[in-house]
């Protein structure tokens, strides 16, 4: 009788500890908005959360409900586990919230090299007790019921769970559709499409398929209410899942019809992903295909390289990643068909493109040629997070700003910021004393549009960046001017017409991805890297000090105020919280000094950011991995 009587003081406390503004959805079920809402279901004095709780009055919680293992929302639920909560998650993510230093310890080196472009917004702690559920499943808990949906999409394995209470079905749907049928953004959905022959490199928002038919899987369950796991309640399930659906199905057949992958991968790859997301009779309205033409007889391909060579036998060269350029040129070189090689301009950072490049520095004496954010990315690449990664940093020797021209031989060079396929790009406008103009644009496009393919590359949608930059430049070249890739062998040329239709696309891109998420400028569910620690991975020393910062990009229309709270070791931090006021578009760090103590023992610590503004709140949203290494 006493147990029984401290069970109902504590389930008392525990609501009284809730926040006034919870409501209640159906008998004994309550709903408690946050950053990531809590809903409360009671039955004869116990207590099952979904999602977790804005409260650290744990103890009367026995069960917790999580639909998928992202860490900006299994952090409502740790002060329940930790107080000795059951916790019912998804099997195929279970060993991220049972095992998270494995996966940690793995992406010291993993994130190099990375193709996969998986979200990195995984649990930190331990969760000790987990009951892993699949499709199909019920979870029993006092008299209730609750069904199991496998419901994929925003992550790989989520699940949705449905209760019926009195006359209402309840569907708690985790990250799968938010407000009137919004998402929470795009960058998370990233992956391979398998059936597409396509790698998670070039799967742009590759789970939308599953998306979809989770979706369509919710709304044939009929739930009178859907709980997700941010935003409010949703009362109108059908609509709202059918509008969803639609935003999906316009966004992405505005993506398909400029992709870049048309040209590599052909047209039966492309209509096979399309049908995954846009239904058996999709039907896609593709741009024509841009004029192609050889290159120039000064210009060679190598690989996924191109070699200028000028009149004297002189080399200049666009990239360097893989050892059949570097053997190539010791062939060259010994045959005396290259007499010398002075200069390397560098398209972009991924290891495809700069693998190589110190060890054509060492070998022939090579200047790197480079501008803008480039620069830094070539010369730390462990200090970012960003897909394709090489390990190999390289002094950028011959720095330039966007616009700078110089003479080499015969040629006049020009580089330019060329923000395409990555944020951190460049373009080389090469001109012959003959007349003939190539722009060597690394991988920014191919004859059936534009590369942007990885959504982890930070394309950004802005009327004076990203895309728009570039298309910009295009309609300033030379009439006579080809475009060259990479990656596609002949040179070609787009019409006025063609970038044009680029553009607008763009546009209406843009319009169809403000609808669709839940931000007042969709560059923050498109762009990943608008909030990242810098550097994101740092070595230190116990007893040592070490500076890092947090990099956030106003992608807003509006200026805004971002307050940033660092989740670290007690006194590690000489500020744990930050506030900066940034204006439209702009970009700013705020940094503090880390002090690691003397008797910290040695490994890896993983450090996060909330991030909050006008009407969002992140918890957890960005992380930065410390090692603490030996004296």
């Amino acid at each position: 009788m006493l147990m029984k009587t401290a069970a109902s003081v504590l389930s008392l406390a525990l609501i009284l500890a809730l926040p006034a503004f919870a409501e209640d959805i159906a008998s004994g079920i309550s709903f408690h908005p946050g950053p990531v809402n809590g809903v409360l279901i009671e039955r004869q004095g116990k207590a099952l959360a979904v999602y977790g709780l804005p409260t650290n009055s744990a103890r009367t919680v026995d069960m917790v409900l999580l639909t998928h293992a992202r860490r900006d929302v299994v952090w409502a639920a740790e002060d329940l586990a930790r107080a000795g909560a059951e916790v019912v998650a998804p099997s195929a993510e279970a060993s991220l919230l049972t095992s998270p230093n494995a996966t940690w310890d793995a992406l010291r080196t993993k994130r190099f090299h990375d193709y996969s472009q998986q979200s990195t917004k995984l649990p930190l702690q331990q969760f000790q007790k987990v009951r892993s559920v699949t499709d199909g499943d019920a979870v029993r808990w006092q008299d209730c019921a609750i069904k199991v949906l496998a419901t994929p999409g925003y992550t790989r394995g989520a699940v949705t769970y449905i209760i019926e209470a009195g006359d209402k079905k309840i569907a708690f749907t985790g990250d799968l559709v938010r407000d009137d049928g919004k998402l929470q953004d795009l960058f998370s959905l990233q992956d391979a499409i398998p059936e597409a022959k396509i790698g998670g490199y070039h799967g742009w928002a590759g789970r939308l398929g599953d998306l979809v038919t989770s979706l369509q899987k919710v709304a044939s369950e009929k739930p009178d209410l859907l709980v997700p796991a941010r935003g409010p309640r949703i009362r109108d399930p059908a609509n709202t899942i059918n509008r969803a659906i639609d935003r999906i199905r316009a966004a992405y057949s505005n993506y398909l019809s400029i992709d870049a992958l048309r040209w590599y991968f052909k047209d039966e790859h492309i209509r096979a992903k399309a049908k995954r997301v846009l239904g058996p009779d999709a039907s896609i309205d593709w741009m024509p295909m841009a004029e192609t033409a050889p290159l120039p007889p000064w210009a060679m391909a190598i690989s996924n390289t191109r070699l200028i060579t000028a009149n004297d036998g002189a080399g200049f060269l666009i990239d360097c990643g893989g050892q059949d350029i570097l053997a190539r040129l010791r062939q060259m070189r010994q045959t005396k068909s290259l007499a010398s090689l002075e200069h390397v301009f560098v398209t972009h950072y991924h290891d495809d493109h700069t693998e190589l490049l110190p060890a054509v520095v060492q070998e022939f004496g090579a200047k790197i040629h480079a501008c803008g954010s480039l620069i830094d990315v070539l010369e730390h690449p462990a200090d970012y997070r960003l897909p394709c990664l090489t390990r190999n940093p390289v002094k950028v020797t011959a720095p330039h700003t966007s616009g700078d021209s110089w003479r080499w031989k015969e040629f006049k060079m020009t580089i330019f910021d060329f923000p395409g396929q990555t944020l951190h790009h460049n373009a080389l406008l090469v001109e012959h004393d003959n007349g003939q103009a190539v722009l060597f644009l690394g991988d920014s496009f191919t004859p059936s549009g534009i590369d942007d393919y990885c959504l982890q590359n930070r394309n950004i949608l802005c009327s004076d960046r990203g895309y728009f930059n570039c298309l910009d430049q295009l309609e300033r070249l030379p009439r006579n001017c080809m475009l060259v890739n990479q990656h596609v062998e002949p040179a070609f040329r787009f019409s006025p017409e063609q970038i044009n239709r680029m553009r607008k696309t763009l546009e209406t891109r843009i319009s169809l991805l403000r609808e669709f998420l839940p931000f007042d400028d969709p560059n923050f569910g498109m762009d990943e890297g608008w909030c990242v620690f810098h550097p994101y991975a740092l070595d230190v020393k116990p007893g040592a000090s070490a500076k890092i910062g947090v990099r956030i990009t106003n992608h807003s229309p509006h200026t805004q105020t971002f307050r940033i709270a660092l989740n670290v070791p007690a006194g590690w931090a000489e500020s744990e919280k930050h506030t900066i006021t940034l204006s439209p578009h702009a970009e700013g760090i705020v940094v503090t000094a880390l002090r690691v103590p003397a008797d910290t023992e040695p490994g890896l610590r993983v450090l996060t950011a909330d991030v909050s503004w006008q009407g969002h709140d992140l918890k957890r949203w960005a992380e930065c991995m410390v090692d603490v290494i030996r004296q």
